[in-house]
């Protein structure tokens, strides 16, 4: 049953995600929850000046309200605080790995990009929505110091009106959309970062090896159309 019950929370966080990530009509663009409004901002330097990034800066940005971005803003100022603790933290001065799309890869875009859409990164095969790959790994290269931060499989046990046991029928996932949105949108911003991701200890690390931009791109681009044909076929 429990993991009918993990199951049936992962087939509907993607579902929500896919639901909501949908464009917001002009006059509903600024019309957000206040627990939304009032989550703390990054404040990070990036070209030696200071930006300040809100959560509603990137809804504004992508024009959606997509949870995977509400959860993704959250776990990435988490992330980053943890690993600066009381320096400023340096957005030039960060790496980050990520195992999840949509929401999570358009909020990383915004703040490390700028949110440019000529420079937005399209996954790789492989990069989906689902929980188990909720991971996003912070590295500071001035410090070669790291730090893991994930979805915690339990993050949904508030939500009980969601995460039933029972498979969703037609009939009830609208609901059950509806039930999860008003959690991740109004419940999980009160709480503190820990109540829903697990981090690590700041740990020490040794690369090997290196990835450009260009490099990174030209590969995802090979293997996209490396699938697409294998799809195809």
């Amino acid at each position: 049953m429990m993991m009918h019950r993990l199951c049936s929370c992962i087939l509907g966080f993607t579902l929500i995600c896919m639901a909501a990530a949908t464009p917001l009509m002009a006059s509903e663009k600024r019309s957000y929850p206040e627990a939304l409004k009032n989550l703390p901002p990054l404040t990070a330097t990036q070209n030696g000046e200071i930006r300040i990034i809100h959560l509603t800066d990137v809804l504004d940005f992508f024009n959606k309200t997509c949870p995977g971005t509400i959860l993704s803003f959250v776990a990435i100022r988490y992330g980053i605080d943890t690993l600066f603790g009381e320096d400023t933290p340096d957005l030039d001065d960060i790496v980050v790995m990520s195992r999840i799309g949509g929401g999570p890869l358009d909020t990383l875009d915004f703040i490390l990009k700028g949110g440019n859409p000529a420079n937005r990164t399209w996954p790789p095969p492989g990069i989906d929505r689902s929980m188990e790959n909720y991971v996003l790994q912070f590295y500071r290269k001035s410090t070669l110091q790291g730090v893991t931060v994930s979805l915690k499989r339990d993050v949904w046990a508030g939500a009980d009106s969601y995460c039933s046991s029972a498979a969703p029928t037609e009939e009830t996932t609208q609901q059950r959309r509806t039930d999860l949105r008003s959690y991740i949108f109004q419940t999980l911003p009160l709480v503190h970062p820990s109540e829903a991701f697990e981090t690590t200890a700041v740990y020490t690390f040794i690369p090997w090896g290196s990835m450009t931009e260009p490099e990174m791109r030209r590969n995802i681009r090979n293997q996209r159309r490396q699938h697409a044909e294998t799809q195809e076929g």
